[in-house]
């Protein structure tokens, strides 16, 4: 073979390449969208107690340059008027789920925990209504009546 034909062939093959790479990493984005979306689900379901009611459950694009959805958000209810004990309920559920609570916190406003297990981290959060004045009653009531996770694919 020629060089002149070798050299020319390099550029064509270099692209061809690029080109694959990219329509490759494309249709993985488009193919997992939905298998991304189910393990959200699935990993935020292990930390709702069983007791629980879920009013809403929502995904978004947390993680800058990740493919979406990267994190999801539960807003559940629970029968316990107290925040400790619904935060003890999901830390029960967690442990029993393979989470490790990195940290447990009771302020003013209710408790919070974060919490980890590889691949995840998630951040949950159990409301006092009563320290800000609410009525909980109703079809709708204000987020601070209810409890939240959100849950974050980590690295």
């Amino acid at each position: 073979m020629h060089r002149a034909s070798v050299s020319r062939q390099l550029p064509f093959a270099s692209g061809a390449v690029i080109v694959m790479l990219i329509c490759t990493g494309v249709n993985a984005c488009l193919q997992t969208s939905g298998q991304r979306r189910a393990t959200l689900r699935r990993v935020a379901l292990e930390l709702v107690p069983p007791q629980a009611h879920i009013r809403a459950l929502g995904f978004g694009d947390c993680v800058e340059l990740a493919s979406g959805p990267s994190c999801a958000r539960v807003v559940f209810a629970l029968p316990q008027r107290s925040s400790a004990l619904r935060a003890k309920a999901l830390r029960r559920t967690a442990l029993r789920n393979g989470w490790t609570i990195k940290k447990i916190d009771d302020a003013e406003g209710g408790w919070s925990l974060f919490l980890r297990r590889p691949g995840f981290t998630a951040f949950a959060v159990f409301w006092r209504p009563e320290v800000y004045h609410l009525r909980c009653g109703g079809g709708q009531p204000d987020d601070k009546c209810l409890n939240t996770i959100d849950l974050e694919g980590s690295s």
